[in-house]
């Protein structure tokens, strides 16, 4: 996946990593587009944001009051594989994402053989990198598209990728490795084209269930560190991730809109995932 450290995508996310630090942002990471409905609302309802983002740990993203399982879940139905130019049709827009834009022909459609090697943390961390890249070696991926949409006057960024297996059971094993990888992994390092990568992980629980996993992650490249909430969802052959980057904030008005914004845009991309393998 995109947000994966893999080689082919560390020049792009070390640029979003050092573009976004480098802005002073008011925190939001982006309006959502129709409401706060679906799982976005276990963060709490969104409000106006204060100006100036605070420092600090992320970790209240995760606790806001659980209004049960998210509707984007969707672990039953076989599904039909998908292909890349399928997967293009499936990944957010614009249209989605007021105020981002995004270029489809630098889109990636290169999936990874070779994990980035974890040099602190230990096998829980190594096994979270390998499913966060959805190495084709373990997991069999056949197909995958990246997307990068920026708000580039905030410094504000969503990483937006899907990825078809050759069966169900290979899409859910990566939800399950990134589950067993939180559980067990709070911080690693790496070392990617000459930068130090540092991670520094906290599972949402509201996100934690049957085929879905959501984590919030201090992200540290080049000694720039920004806030990244990411959301994946297994539906039949396929998973959507969507991740949102924006400034370091423990500020609770614009976690809860980081909530919302990030929930509603998963439901729209798990949706149309569904439509396209004719799950109901």
């Amino acid at each position: 996946m995109h947000i994966g450290i893999k080689g082919i995508s560390t020049a792009v996310l070390t640029a979003a990593v050092l573009t976004t630090a480098a802005c002073s942002s008011s925190g939001l990471i982006g309006a959502s587009a129709g409401g706060s409905g679906g799982p976005g609302s276990v963060f709490g309802k969104t409000s106006s944001a204060p100006t100036g983002a605070q420092s600090g740990a992320p970790s209240s993203v995760a606790t806001g009051s659980s209004s049960g399982a998210p509707s984007s879940a969707a672990t039953g139905g076989s599904g039909g594989t998908l292909t890349a130019d399928q997967i293009k049709q499936i990944l957010l827009t614009d249209k989605d994402a007021p105020g981002y834009t995004y270029d489809a022909s630098a889109d990636s459609t290169t999936t990874t053989d070779t994990s980035g090697a974890v040099t602190a943390g230990g096998a829980a961390c190594q096994t979270f990198v390998d499913a966060q890249n959805g190495l084709t070696t373990k997991y069999g991926t056949t197909a995958e598209v990246d997307r990068e949409l920026k708000k580039t006057a905030d410094g504000h960024v969503i990483e937006d990728s899907t990825m078809a297996f050759p069966a169900p059971d290979k899409a859910a094993a990566v939800i399950t490795d990134l589950t067993a990888g939180l559980a067990n992994c709070k911080s690693l390092t790496m070392n990617q084209s000459g930068s130090t990568t540092t991670m520094a992980l906290s599972p949402i629980p509201q996100l934690i269930k049957d085929g879905q996993v959501g984590y919030v992650d201090s992200l540290t490249i080049s000694g720039k560190t920004v806030l990244m909430a990411a959301d994946v969802v297994h539906v039949g052959t396929g998973l959507s991730l969507v991740a949102l980057i924006g400034p370091m904030t423990s500020d609770n008005t614009i976690l809860q809109q980081m909530g919302s914004t990030l929930g509603h845009l998963s439901d729209l991309q798990v949706g149309r995932l569904k439509t396209a393998q004719g799950i109901g």
